[in-house]
């Protein structure tokens, strides 16, 4: 094994996923407040608007408390999530935010926070104190809520269980909202149940339903789709670095030898079994303290992910035969240990703290300095959560420093890693950087950059001498990474646009919006035939997919998930690039299409085709592709033309030294 430094930089991944939902259900009760909010809600406005009087917050927790309110209150969006990174406050934005929020009608006046840990349902009990005078109470557990209170804080795991006789004290119409913390959890069951038992599982509901998450995403793409329909407020943790709300990060990556690609995984993640019997090995943990001791043995407070309970206690084991005081926490660790583990770390008694599943949520530890990354993942969402931990400001540290291990990267292509967060190649080398210096210079390097002009063949493809787009060696995509992404032949046909064609079914373009920073959306397209007069007409039939991400990769796994589900076995046959029918020759209907469409294809070309590489590149053509290949070219030889003309016009102005001419 051995290990090399690099620092990175550019966070391009916001973080940020949007839904829209079609179709609702209104029930009994949402009829009625609804017929009672229309009597009453130019009352409520005109006597309830929001105001920034907020003086202690920070410029962007008025921002967002103000921004959820308008939309709330002005554009009718009554199930809102926000996006803001780990370390932002989120706690605080909510506890302000709830004596703002108007009531609906007389009476629903009362709030319920939801939570799925203790830690949570603390932290957000005191913060709720410190900014207001509302009375609380907190049914979790042992502790049983009578309902009586303005605010009541509700474990997930108490209220939302099967059959659970708790939530039935709670009248619905009682309530004006519903705040959900670390609310990418809330596709679960649990909440669901919650939900439904308030009315707020429907867009019409009475209640202002209000999320907040450092990680708003899903795998899947859809899974939050019932629980709120819009993104209100995001902002990014580079962003945050920058204005000085979050410390600045120093990442180390060290790559290690062992082999992932044997490890079984999931969906989303590997599975932490197998994981575990891979990376709990003595050379591997043995690896990771000395790096600790050869970089990071002056920072102070230092907390350690691993995989499982075995690999903490190991870990734990190893640091402490180098004559650490490390102290390990998980699961199997008894509450008031674990409460009193986490207290000492804070106070800083000791320094290295290692977990597996624990303080990846809900964790306000500023201290925290150097972060360790012994626990590889494939879920973006799991590895921010571990590096956020880091991010809090705090006056005992200048910055956090990363120590990010990566195992065989190249054989595992969607493991995530700080490089590949921060769109960078994962091979890049960057010594003693720090995040933000190199972000700084990464857009220095873009504005010099900007004239460049790269042009993109409509298919992947080979240019022998760099004038023929046509000459296909592969049945996929121009971007190699979408081989990476997904099983299904998902073709690039422009910038920032993807196509899979679904046969007689039609296609689905993933493209990016207008106007949205960066965020990609998924519309199916249908070509329809009728008969019209003894005339046969052709229109297309557009279908926008309820799939809207900042990420590329997931959009596409959403979109593969959607097929699978819409098309069952069939699936495997029109979209998968392993189909059989492929391989088979090319037909005589593709070669006179693509004769009709003029291509240049002489019969050697022609010959190196089979079906699935003509059908590709027949859909690239109707997609564009080939309008926007020759677009560029166009343009690309507008610019050289410019170029040789000023060329010129210099070598007129130029002096030489030497015989005159």
């Amino acid at each position: 094994m051995f290990y090399s430094s690099f620092m990175f930089e550019h966070l391009p991944w916001k973080g940020v996923l949007k839904f829209h939902k079609t179709t609702v259900k209104i029930s009994t009760c949402s009829r009625r407040v609804r017929s009672i909010r229309k009597g009453l809600g130019s009352v409520v406005q005109a006597n309830m608007r929001y105001s920034s009087t907020l003086s202690n917050l920070r410029p962007y927790q008025k921002e967002c408390i103000d921004t959820c309110l308008n939309k709330f209150l002005d554009h009718k969006v009554n199930r809102q999530i926000v996006s803001l990174p780990v370390g932002s406050g989120k706690t605080v934005i909510f506890s302000n935010l709830i004596k703002k929020i108007p009531s609906p009608f007389p009476d629903a006046d009362k709030v319920l926070v939801l939570a799925h840990r203790e830690e949570l349902l603390d932290q957000a009990y005191n913060q709720i104190k410190k900014y207001s005078d509302l009375s609380i109470e907190i049914d979790q557990g042992g502790r049983i809520a009578k309902g009586n209170a303005e605010v009541i804080l509700g474990s997930v795991n108490t209220l939302g269980r099967v059959e659970s006789y708790r939530i039935e004290k709670y009248n619905p119409l009682h309530f004006k909202a519903i705040i959900i913390d670390e609310a990418h959890h809330v596709a679960a069951s649990s909440y669901r149940r919650i939900l439904e038992h308030f009315g707020a599982d429907k867009k019409e509901t009475h209640l202002f339903v209000w999320g907040c998450s450092a990680t708003v995403r899903r795998y899947d793409g859809l899974s939050l789709i019932n629980a709120f329909d819009e993104i209100t407020y995001h902002k990014d943790f580079l962003d945050m670095i920058q204005e000085k709300w979050l410390c600045n990060l120093r990442v180390t990556t060290i790559k290690t030898d062992v082999d992932l690609s044997k490890v079984k995984s999931n969906n989303e993640d590997f599975l932490t079994n197998d994981l575990s019997k891979y990376l709990n090995v003595e050379s591997r943990n043995d690896i990771i303290v000395r790096t600790y001791l050869e970089l990071a043995a002056q920072r102070k407070s230092t907390l350690v992910f691993g995989v499982d309970i075995s690999h903490v206690e190991s870990l734990t084991t190893m640091f402490r035969k180098r004559g650490l005081d490390a102290r390990g926490i998980s699961s199997k660790t008894k509450p008031h240990i674990r409460a009193e583990t986490l207290k000492d770390f804070k106070e800083r008694r000791f320094p290295v703290l290692v977990n597996c599943g624990i303080l990846t949520e809900g964790t306000d530890i500023p201290n925290i300095d150097c972060v360790i990354m012994s626990r590889p993942t494939k879920s973006p969402v799991l590895f921010q959560q571990m590096i956020g931990r880091g991010m809090r400001l705090s006056p005992e540290k200048e910055d956090c420093l990363v120590l990010d291990f990566i195992d065989s990267y190249s054989k595992i292509p969607d493991l995530v890693t700080t490089p590949t967060l921060l769109g960078l190649d994962p091979t890049m080398e960057m010594k003693d950087e720090n995040l933000e210096s190199v972000c700084v210079r990464q857009k220095e390097k873009i504005e010099e950059n900007k004239p460049k002009i790269t042009i993109d063949a409509p298919t992947k493809i080979h240019i022998t001498e760099y004038n023929d787009p046509f000459e296909i060696i592969d049945d996929c995509s121009g971007a190699k990474y979408i081989e990476d992404i997904s099983d299904n032949v998902w073709l690039r046909v422009g910038e920032d646009s993807y196509v899979i064609s679904l046969q007689y079914h039609g296609t689905i373009k993933v493209e990016k919006e207008n106007g949205t920073n960066g965020i990609y959306h998924a519309i199916k397209r249908k070509r329809i035939s009728r008969m019209v007069n003894g005339i046969m007409k052709y229109y297309y039939e557009f279908e926008n997919l309820p799939i809207t991400s900042d990420s590329l990769g997931f959009t596409i796994r959403a979109c593969d998930k959607w097929i699978k589900k819409k098309y069952g076995k069939t699936a495997s046959i029109i979209a998968s690039r392993y189909a059989k029918w492929r391989k088979q020759p090319l037909t005589v209907q593709q070669i006179n299409w693509l004769k009709k469409k003029k291509i240049d294809l002489n019969e050697k070309k022609l010959n190196r085709l089979n079906k699935g590489q003509a059908s590709n590149l027949m859909t690239k053509m109707i997609e564009g592709a080939g309008k926007s290949w020759k677009s560029k070219q166009k343009q690309k030889k507008k610019i050289e033309k410019k170029k040789k003309r000023e060329r010129k016009r210099k070598e007129t102005y130029k002096v030489n030294v030497g015989p005159l001419r």
